[in-house]
């Protein structure tokens, strides 16, 4: 019961998740996915204008520059010419300019025909609208320096400059002042006379024939003080329009050397559209991603050609110069008078071997590759195989080494225990003989008891074959004892004979009498791909052996361009002949 309920339960839970989920996606399908489109439609929709207007508002600002430059020369040439044209001519100009100025301002686009224009790439429609704009400017500048000119040439004009006639004005001010106050002086004088107002009443009304001296003179007192009073009126006038004239002409000289102030201002609406599209885009997240993607895809192409054939050239390089070279140079020979006395004990390599041990000598043998071992055999630890080369010792995993002993005739069973493809191999190497070996493969050795087994170092720095091969020492073990060797799906010794070749990937060892040479490999392709090395190892004597697997591990192919950093690894150990 208590299992049913529960199992009732969780249907019930799962049952209403997936109603709680199905409510989750109808609801953002309904409310918030339409939004969601259609700002997506707007962004990407903005990104395809962008260009486009970006690009119309680029060429009309071009065209507009070289137009200003010879338009504001023009513009500047004209103006200069207006003040020497007669007067007739002035005014038929004049009547040009506003039939102009209508014209060019039907060549202006709205706001909304300019941001059409620019949304379709019309650089030609954006650079006429601006341009007419540049157009009326000049027009307007041009019909006020008309209507300066035309203030100035009057009649009186003609007769003098303005200067002069603004001379002639103040000496009628002064001069018409100065006979207002004598006029103003008589008639106040004549008013202060006794009863001069009676007779002046009685002689305005009446009118006698006799006896009006005074009232005469007082009238004509204050008619010379309104004709004075007029005249300074008059000279008044004639300075102000003397004035005016003049700052016209200084506003209209000031226009004609401000031609270049006319064009900045469709100058500056231009950079403006332009600076709205750079914001609209810096806003716009497709662009935002667009753009530097656009950007540094050039270098990033040119960066990846790189990777891509530097190495193909390097290569191609390496295989037809310089290791023809290299296949030319004397063989390195090791030891010149060892014997190449080295063979295989028992059967072929295999999974396990068994090691012959006894009173006479001992196995230093890894602990990983100890597969049993008699209980009656002394057992101890040697850390390093060589104390002469500690380093040497611990980066080919010689250290740790188990130390067996017995006083009876027994084996010890070796295997390859953590490999599933290798096979172990007893090599023995006489006495008088050597052999040059990698480390990485030993896996032990058999020396005889109370003289261990001799390691000599031999480098060979001046030989080009070791800076193409980067193997600049060589480790020898010197006989008489037996190398436990292990090696990937086997491990073969052959005689060298007149002259043998074999992958340099697969050499383990070879007898240190032997010639040892690099050649290069024969096929091209299989080089160029990374499925076989740029030189194969030779060796060649009368009597010596060389040692192999039958699978290369360090060589594996990894496509056209190495191994990475395991590549770099096995290649600084090689250096050092490990």
């Amino acid at each position: 019961m208590t299992s049913l309920a529960r199992n009732i339960l969780a249907w019930l839970f799962r049952h209403l998740i997936a109603l709680g989920l199905i409510l989750l996606i109808l609801i953002v399908g309904r409310y918030a996915l339409p939004p969601a489109v259609d700002w997506a439609r707007a962004q990407i929709e903005a990104a395809r204008s962008l260009p486009a207007r970006r690009s119309a508002i680029a060429e009309a600002q071009a065209r507009f520059e070289a137009w200003a430059g010879t338009r504001r020369a023009a513009a500047a040439a004209a103006g200069a010419k207006l003040a020497a044209m007669p007067e007739a001519r002035l005014r038929a100009r004049r009547g040009e300019i506003d039939p102009a100025i209508a014209r060019q301002r039907r060549d202006r686009l709205g706001g909304t025909r300019l941001a059409l224009a620019a949304a379709g790439g019309d650089g030609e429609r954006i650079f006429g609208h601006y341009r007419a704009g540049a157009e009326i400017a000049l027009l307007e500048r041009e019909r006020r320096l008309i209507d300066a000119l035309l203030a100035v040439r009057t009649t009186e004009a003609r007769q003098a400059s303005l200067q002069a006639r603004r001379r002639a004005a103040v000496e009628r001010l002064r001069a018409s002042h100065a006979r207002w106050q004598a006029a103003n002086a008589r008639a106040d004088a004549l008013n202060r006379r006794p009863l001069a107002g009676p007779r002046n009443f009685v002689c305005r009304t009446a009118r006698p024939v006799a006896g009006c001296d005074n009232y005469r003179a007082l009238t004509a007192a204050r008619a010379e003080r309104e004709a004075a009073l007029a005249a300074n009126r008059q000279a008044q006038r004639t300075i102000a329009a003397v004035d005016r004239a003049s700052a016209a002409l200084r506003g209209a000289a000031v226009a004609a050397e401000d031609v270049a102030g006319l064009f900045e201002a469709q100058r500056r609406a231009l950079a403006a559209q332009r600076a709205e599209l750079e914001s609209a885009g810096r806003d716009n997240w497709i662009l935002w991603i667009r753009r530097p993607v656009l950007e540094m895809l050039p270098t990033a192409l040119l960066i990846l050609a790189g990777v891509i054939f530097a190495p193909l050239l390097a290569k191609g390089f390496l295989y037809f110069a310089v290791a023809p070279l290299a296949s030319r140079r004397a063989p390195i020979r090791l030891l010149a008078g060892e014997r190449g006395e080295a063979a295989i004990e028992g059967a072929a390599s295999a999974v396990s071997q068994r090691v012959a041990v006894d009173r006479h000598r001992e196995l230093l043998l890894v602990p990983e590759a100890v597969q049993s071992t008699p209980h009656h055999a002394a057992k101890r630890t040697q850390w390093l195989l060589s104390w002469r080369m500690p380093l040497s010792s611990v980066a080919s995993g010689m250290v740790a080494l188990l130390r067996i002993r017995s006083a009876e005739p027994d084996f010890v069973l070796a295997s390859a225990t953590r490999d599933p493809l290798a096979e172990i191999a007893l090599v023995a190497v006489a006495d008088g003989s050597a052999m040059v070996l990698r480390p990485r493969a030993l896996r032990g050795v058999v020396q005889p008891l109370g003289r261990p087994m001799r390691i000599t170092r031999h480098w060979r720095l001046a030989h080009l074959s070791a800076w193409l091969t980067l193997q600049f020492r060589y480790l020898v073990f010197h006989g008489p004892c037996t190398l436990i060797v292990q090696g990937t799906r086997g491990v073969r010794l052959e005689a060298a004979g007149p002259g043998r070749g074999v992958n340099q990937a697969a050499t383990i060892g070879f007898s240190a009498g032997l010639d040892y040479a690099v050649r290069r490999s024969e096929a091209f392709g299989a080089y160029l791909i990374g499925r076989q090395e740029l030189f194969n190892d030779s060796f060649a004597s009368a009597g010596g052996w060389y040692l192999y697997e039958e699978m290369p591990r360090e060589g594996e192919a990894r496509g056209l361009w190495g191994r990475g950093l395991r590549g770099l690894g096995d290649a600084f150990l090689k250096v050092f002949g490990l």
